[in-house]
Order: C-alpha cells, then sequence, then structure tokens
C-alpha cells in the first residue's frame, strides 16, 4: 500500500475501534497499512451489520488496484469480489459489473484456487441478466460450461453455471431448457433440500413449470 493512507480511512478506523475487543486493537492499527489486515475487519463490519463502515473500507482496497505491494494483490481482487457481491445485493448491477471486471483482469485473480476466473466471469452473466441483457447471460454462461468442460471442471462449478443457466433461459421462455439445465444442476450439486425437491416434483407434476424451477434453483446446496 502506498506510504501516505488515505485520511478518511485512518479517522474511520479510529471511529471503530472502540468497537473492537482489546485483543483485536493492534487488527485496527495494521488495517491502516495492510490490505489483508483491513479486508479481516471490513468482513467483521459486515458481519455485525455496520455496512456503511463495511463497504468503504473494501473501497479503500480496491482503490489500491495494481499499486499493491506484492503479496496483497489477492486481498486487493477479494476485496473486488466482496464489494460486486455487496451491489448485487443492492441491485446495483452495473457497478457490481464494473468491479468485477476489475477483479477478472487484475493480478490477484491468478493463483485462486476457491474462486476462479470462470466463478467471476458467471457473476458477470448474472450482472447481465440483472440489467435486463438475457441473451447476453445466457451466451456468457453457455460459453463458461463448455470452458469448463473443456477443463474437467469439478461438478460443484459445473452445477453452478447449470444452475444460472437455468435461471436465465426459463426467463426466455424455453421451459425444456430451463428444466433441463436445473435437473443436470441438481445432479452435480453436492446437496440438495429434499423438501424443495419434492416441492419442484409436485409443481412440475401440476405443470406449474416455474414455480418448479424456481423450486429446483432453492434446492440446490452448495455448502454442506
Amino acid at each position: 500500500m502506498n506510504d501516505t493512507v488515505d485520511a478518511r480511512i485512518v479517522e474511520l478506523l479510529q471511529t471503530i475501534r472502540p468497537w473492537f475487543s482489546q485483543e483485536d486493537a493492534l487488527l485496527i492499527d495494521l488495517a491502516k497499512h495492510q490490505p489483508d489486515a483491513r479486508l479481516a475487519v471490513a468482513a467483521a463490519l459486515l458481519e455485525s451489520g455496520q455496512d456503511k463502515e463495511g463497504e468503504l473500507l473494501l473501497g479503500s482496497i480496491v482503490r489500491m488496484g495494481d499499486s499493491a505491494q506484492p503479496g496483497q494483490a489477492q486481498s486487493v481482487f477479494r476485496a473486488m469480489i466482496e464489494l460486486a457481491y455487496r451491489k448485487m445485493e443492492q441491485l446495483n448491477y452495473d457497478e457490481a459489473e464494473d468491479l468485477l471486471w476489475r477483479a477478472r483482469h487484475h493480478e490477484g485473480a491468478d493463483g485462486q484456487s476457491d474462486f476462479s476466473k470462470a466463478d467471476v466471469s458467471l457473476l458477470i452473466a448474472e450482472c447481465r441478466f440483472g440489467q435486463g441483457f438475457i441473451q447476453d447471460a445466457i451466451d456468457r454462461a453457455e460459453e463458461i460450461l463448455r470452458k469448463q468442460q473443456s477443463d474437467r471442471a469439478k461438478p460443484e462449478a459445473l452445477s453452478r453455471t447449470y444452475q444460472q443457466l437455468g435461471w436465465f433461459t426459463l426467463h426466455k421462455a424455453d421451459v425444456p431448457a430451463s428444466l433441463a439445465h436445473m435437473k443436470q444442476a441438481m445432479k452435480l450439486a453436492p446437496a440438495l433440500d429434499r423438501e424443495l425437491v419434492e416441492a419442484g416434483l409436485e409443481a412440475e407434476q401440476g405443470r406449474d413449470f416455474a414455480k418448479a424451477i424456481e423450486h429446483y434453483f432453492d434446492s440446490i446446496r452448495f455448502e454442506i
């Protein structure tokens, strides 16, 4: 990080310091200069419902861009992803997409084992969908799927892509394709909510396909 620390961030860290235990005081001090410590503080703030302060810290890490010191690039990348998630939750898809493209091309994206460039690309497709560019979202997701299949990606990664494709194609009124994608996502998913699967089957038998697909989408569990 640059030697000159943003005065607003220093002031913010001083303001929130009393919110943390004495044991975490060192983390606050480190956050003035180290993006990994600042990222940890931001995560703690967001978890405790201090959204404004957490997002301000994430934004300050993002602004480091490529000026971060060696070894800090992955923290910048993570901040870009976390802030993009926040923007997506707020339906600010254009801002989220800009952050995701920056993350996609950032040096911190290289060597990520738990969040690949394909994952970033799929989030970009979700942003395009959120902005109303449904066919563009479908095209991007299909391209991601072809790349994943070529690279023999893990079943969970394929499941995420099929899941989004199922949702995107539903909104193109292509019910057969949507059902096929969603069921493939379910087949590859690490876990399923059986009650939602049963609800989906019941809706499908009643020919309420939109409701069935919604239940199938929600039934997929990636964290087990």
